[in-house]
């Protein structure tokens, strides 16, 4: 236990984290490449280009927020 107004200790980088930034990364690259490809293959495809590309940028964004440590709800001291 940490005494008062010492700084709290920062946690370790867990090996989950990896492996779920990693899957967020391998799924927003998924995203892209079949948002490039939709219009490609066919002019129909290019209303899944959208989607595609919101998916892309939130697992994206997921992938970095995993890879740099993770979300810390109790980083502030009045939570």
């Amino acid at each position: 236990m940490n005494a008062p107004g010492a700084p709290p200790r920062a946690s370790a980088f867990h090996w989950t984290q990896l492996a779920n930034g990693g899957a967020l990364l391998l799924l927003a690259a998924l995203a892209l490449a079949g948002a490039r490809a939709c219009p490609r293959a066919h002019w129909a495809f290019a209303p899944l280009v959208p989607p595609l590309l919101a998916v892309a940028a939130l697992a994206g964004w997921g992938a970095a927020v995993q890879l740099s440590g993770g979300a810390r709800m109790d980083d502030h001291p009045w939570v």
